[in-house]
């Protein structure tokens, strides 16, 4: 009985936490471990395979590329601590052992990889990236993310390491339009503990308002104010002032030729004007026989 218990107990002391094994399988969408932003790229499958100590899951994309290549999304999650490469168990190499060029190169052969010399971080923390601009006219991304594990006080494994690499190459793409795909990158599985609630929640003497970035929030918005437009004064055209004529003063002696109006200026002799209509004309005196 005593031989039956010392072999019971070094066995449950054998046991470990790994997981069960299964080969490559194709799941649903919904069950990748990570998901691409609104918009796409869109998930074209999911291959899945669970090692003792990690799941691994390509997540294949659509795209309208004309680079070769494979557009997808690899991630592994650890589950446990890394293998050491004498089992099944998946090894966790962190990127500095890591000819992380070299895999971009592959990724995309001929597009002239070019790592980013630039520091960039996301909701989960720094990544890395490279870029390829080949002659179709695409231009290719390559990114690499190490989400680093957790640890219990005690020093085991609360949450594992998880990899992420994104490969992908689009038509007529910019560069940042491509970076922007890992900014908005969500993880379908827990990675950070929750952060605590403020102290000023639920406490007595706080007080809290619906007040946030853009200020006060309404519950039911209310309709825009009219725009209200100022009334502009229009200033009147000045009246055009009529430029005076000088009158030409006629020499002394001069007949005056009266005006229009019927005055005279001038200091010679007046000759009247004729008469309207028709005139006159007396006929010779006659002669006597």
């Amino acid at each position: 009985m005593a031989t039956l218990a010392l072999a019971t107990l070094l066995g449950a002391c054998s046991t470990t936490s790994d997981g069960p094994v299964s080969e490559a399988r194709i799941i649903t969408p919904a069950d990748a471990l990570i998901i691409p932003p609104p918009g796409g790229p869109a998930i074209v499958n999911v291959a899945s395979t669970t090692f003792p100590n990690a799941v691994r899951q390509d997540i294949s994309l659509a795209t309208d590329a004309r680079t070769p290549g494979e557009n997808k999304i690899s991630i592994v999650r650890f589950t446990a601590k890394g293998g050491d490469g004498s089992d099944a168990r998946l090894r966790d190499i962190p990127f500095t052992q890591v000819n992380l060029t070299q895999e971009a190169l592959t990724a995309w052969p001929g597009t002239g990889m070019a790592v980013s010399p630039y520091f960039v971080q996301n909701a989960y923390g720094p990544f890395g990236y490279a870029i390829g601009k080949p002659p179709t006219g695409d231009t290719c991304i390559y990114a690499w993310q190490r989400i680093s594990p957790t640890l219990k006080p005690s020093g085991a494994v609360d949450r594992g390491t998880i990899n992420i690499r994104l490969q992908l190459c689009r038509r007529g793409a910019s560069e940042q339009s491509l970076l922007e795909i890992m900014y908005k990158l969500r993880l379908n599985v827990a990675v950070f503990p929750p952060n605590a609630a403020p102290a000023i929640i639920g406490s007595i003497g706080n007080q809290i308002r619906p007040i946030g970035a853009a200020g006060f929030s309404e519950v039911i918005p209310s309709a825009p104010a009219p725009v209200v437009r100022r009334a502009q004064t229009v200033t009147a055209a000045p009246t055009p002032t009529a430029t005076p004529v000088a009158i030409p003063t006629p020499p002394i002696g001069a007949p005056i030729v009266p005006s229009p109006t019927g005055t005279t200026t001038g200091t010679g002799p007046t000759v009247p004007r004729p008469p309207s209509g028709t005139v006159n004309i007396p006929s010779p005196p006659s002669t006597g026989n």
